[in-house]
């Protein structure tokens, strides 16, 4: 049975791995694509929110592991 921080751990990573691919489509050739500016937009926003939710998760782990 995994600890909570080995779960919160392993959020963290899932949530890495899904800001890692976004940034990917965002930096790629999706401009190019039939994308309104307003989706464009949103997706830079939820790219934003994950990397904040990313941060303190990591937050959470350093204090939890001191």
């Amino acid at each position: 049975m995994s600890t909570f921080i080995e779960r919160l751990q392993s959020e963290k990573d899932e949530l890495n791995s899904k800001i890692s691919k976004l940034a990917s489509f965002i930096d790629g050739d999706f401009m190019g694509q039939d994308i309104s500016e307003t989706q464009a937009r949103l997706l830079n926003d939820q790219l934003n929110a994950m990397s904040v939710y990313s941060n303190c998760l990591e937050e959470r782990l350093l204090d939890l592991k001191q």
